[in-house]
């Protein structure tokens, strides 16, 4: 038995169990207490390349385990390092009313024939991110939710205009909370959009837009994204936690497709295996648009399907 297996079997047995005991308020635990054990792994990767027998490999790999589980149990500071409060003013000073309270914001960038390429930052913590379809202005986003607000920015430079929304230095209640987050884009410019996020849902249908590249980086996601053959090439760049990914690319586009994962399923619909990470489709040499994608995941279901 391979140490490295028994240790990720093991951590995904206790995050399970965990969770459970989270749904059913037994145990305050989010995903920030899986991020800051990160160096775990470090700890691990050190352990598989010592010198000595499997057998002890082995001893040392539950020891860990056994420190891992303990921290993510008994560690306060896992729970506790981040305040996540909004401290809204809502005209009532009862906190408990306020984490219900659901508002909505709305921000729009006027279109310009100008306009060459724009660039997309939204910075959130969890919630649903959703491109539903086109419109005449540049932009339109709408959110609708119990945390914000959102802080919209934008400059241009040349041909170029950038848009940004991030939300404001607050603090919030992790528990029931709500964020859904609607954008419609303009479908002359090339786009560029980067999204980062914590817990999330992201429904991305960009088929219909030229697109540069498309960053998303999440903790545990459901990424739904489906891309179009409008532009001759696309790096699409996707990092994550815990995660089901799913996306879906036009036949007659070739791609490239780099893996990076650990304890995963894999179904890559007409792409071959050059070597390991590594998967092209047949007809990436002689397709006129190229799509690029690299994935670096942990616990996913990674799924590439073609239409």
């Amino acid at each position: 038995m391979k140490n490295s297996n028994l240790f990720w079997g093991g951590i995904l047995v206790a995050l399970g169990v965990i969770f459970i005991l989270s749904n059913f308020d037994f145990l305050n635990f989010n995903w920030w207490g899986i991020f800051r054990l990160w160096p775990m792994l470090l700890v691990l990767l050190g352990v598989t390349l010592l010198p000595i027998k499997n057998a002890i490999k082995i001893i040392l790999t539950l020891i860990l385990l056994a420190i891992t589980i303990a921290l993510l149990l008994t560690n306060t500071s896992l729970y506790q390092g981040r305040s996540y409060r909004y401290s809204w003013d809502f005209g009532d000073n009862n906190d408990y009313v306020k984490e219900y309270k659901r508002s909505d914001q709305s921000f729009f960038e006027p279109y310009s024939s100008d306009i060459e390429e724009a660039t997309l930052d939204i910075e959130a913590v969890a919630g649903e991110f959703i491109i539903s379809g086109n419109t005449d202005n540049l932009v339109d986003f709408r959110q609708d939710g119990n945390i914000g607000p959102y802080v919209f920015s934008t400059n241009k430079n040349g041909n170029h205009q950038y848009l940004k929304f991030e939300m404001q230095n607050s603090h919030f209640r992790m528990k029931r909370l709500i964020n859904d987050v609607d954008l419609q884009l303009n479908d002359d410019p090339v786009w560029n959009i980067n999204l980062e996020c914590g817990a999330a849902k992201i429904d991305l249908d960009l088929s219909k837009y030229k697109t540069r590249n498309i960053d998303i980086q999440g903790g545990a996601s459901s990424t739904h994204l489906k891309l179009g053959s409008l532009y001759a090439k696309t790096d699409v760049k996707i990092e994550s936690g815990a995660s089901s990914i799913t996306i879906a690319i036009p036949e007659d586009s070739g791609c490239e497709l780099t893996t990076q994962t650990v304890l995963s399923s894999k179904n890559f619909d007409g792409f071959t295996r050059l070597e390991k990470g590594l998967y092209q489709t047949d007809n990436f040499e002689s397709a006129q648009n190229k799509i690029y994608i690299d994935i670096e995941a942990a616990v996913t279901s990674l799924k590439i399907r073609r239409y």
